[in-house]
């Protein structure tokens, strides 16, 4: 069998505050979406992957890259050969985010693949003793799988379409808290963006309706107007049904997504595909990007 070369090596020191939490709080919210991520080194930055593989092979349902070189001081990466330098590594999000935990008091990290019993996303963290002025280290084992490449493009950033509408969202605590209730109610929540800059979530059941209003949120694009063919996009008084965007998605995967509430950010977007597809965007100033794609429920 022929062999191939794989090294990945990456250590960061005394990292700035926000940039040291940074990292647990991604990997915290990726392993309250999914048990198993990928995770895929390059060499300009570093990307966690989420399929929803629920029914065999599917597109991402979550996409988060990371710039390498804002967290991490030393970098090398050697993939099989200089037109497949990339490794993706398949493990367990859950078994990641525990010893992550540990970095907002950590001195140093150093992130390697290894080949032990298998192979192994080895992490060897660095801490002042609470007892001494010395330091102390610790090293986590993280089984991994070793994708081949024939895999790769199971796992490509999705190309999706144009949004008919990119609408700011409010606060990510306060739609969790409103989702969390609606979920008491229903599996199901249909989300309303205007070109007005409004933001309506709602619920149906047999017994009640519910429904929450944001107004006043910038609409960063608009590609109206819309055509609607029935009942599912119920308006306000005055309010023109060519502006509005509607599409109803699982509450619990938007729940999921609202964990990142956890993660400093300055910007988070809702893009809607009028009844097929909502995006779910948030940037932060060190340009971590995370995205999340949920699937219109139609009825």
């Amino acid at each position: 069998m022929p062999t191939t070369r794989r090294q990945q090596q990456a250590s960061a020191s005394d990292p700035a505050p926000e940039a040291a939490h940074q990292p647990p709080h991604i990997v915290t919210t990726i392993s309250k979406l999914s048990k198993e991520c990928v995770l895929r080194l390059s060499s300009e930055k570093i990307y966690f992957i989420v399929n929803d593989d629920s029914s065999g092979p599917a597109p991402p349902v979550l996409w988060c890259e990371i710039p390498q070189m804002m967290f991490f001081s030393e970098y090398q990466l050697i993939g099989v050969d200089d037109e497949h330098k990339d490794i993706y590594l398949g493990f367990s999000s859950v078994n990641l985010s525990r010893p992550l935990v540990t970095l907002k008091s950590a001195k140093s990290l150093k992130m390697k693949l290894t080949k032990k019993q298998c192979p192994c996303l080895t992490l060897e963290i660095e801490s002042a003793s609470s007892t001494s002025q010395q330091t102390r280290q610790v090293t986590h084992d993280i089984p991994a799988i070793v994708i081949p490449r024939k895999c790769w493009s199971d796992f490509y950033e999705p190309q999706v379409p144009k949004p008919d509408i990119s609408i700011e969202l409010p606060s990510l605590k306060q739609l969790r808290t409103t989702i969390d209730r609606m979920r008491t109610m229903s599996s199901d929540v249909v989300i309303r963006a205007s070109a007005e800059g409004r933001l309506t979530l709602q619920i149906k059941t047999d017994t009640a309706k519910v429904s929450t209003r944001f107004k006043g949120l910038t609409v960063e694009a608009f590609e109206g107007p819309i055509e609607h063919s029935d009942s599912e996009s119920e308006t306000q008084i005055n309010e023109d049904q060519s502006r509005l965007c509607v599409c109803r998605v699982d509450a619990k995967k938007l729940s999921m997504f609202l964990n990142a509430d956890q993660i400093s950010h300055n910007r988070v977007t809702c893009n809607v595909v009028h009844k097929r597809l909502v995006t779910l965007c948030l940037r932060t100033d060190e340009n971590v990007h995370l995205q999340c794609y949920i699937t219109g429920i139609v009825y």
